[in-house]
């Protein structure tokens, strides 16, 4: 199952209590859809950087987890028709590549040398 992460920004008139309630109800929907959530951290009141919705600070709700893409998508459908979510973002989590394994390197076979096109001379200085 791919990995994802959203970043949900809520409400700021919320309670505590309810901001909580919201980011529980994301992980039902995700184990409903056969996800599992990783972690889930709530950053708490910022500011935004611009208006959303005549808001100018929100609460800030991350979700990591692993899911078939089904369950993304139902999550995100709940999200947009929440009143509560002023924004969210979600995106796929890349693996980092397993780094290079070394081939031993093989003996190489003796070349013949290479003649020159002319030969070089001792003689020749700065003219």
């Amino acid at each position: 199952m791919p990995s994802y992460e959203t970043l949900c920004i809520l409400h700021p008139e919320l309670p505590d209590a309810r901001v909580k309630e919201l980011s529980a109800w994301m992980q039902k929907i995700l184990e409903g859809a056969n996800g599992t959530a990783i972690v889930v951290d709530v950053w708490g009141m910022r500011d935004l950087t611009y208006l959303i919705n005549k808001q100018r600070r929100g609460y800030y709700v991350r979700l990591e987890y692993d899911s078939p893409p089904a369950a993304l998508k139902e999550l995100e459908r709940n999200l947009r028709i929440n009143e509560h979510v002023l924004r969210y973002f979600s995106t796929v989590q890349t693996i980092a590549p397993a780094p290079p394994v070394s081939v031993p390197a093989t003996p190489a076979a003796p070349s013949a040398p290479v003649p020159s096109a002319a030969p070089v001379s001792e003689e020749a200085g700065p003219q």
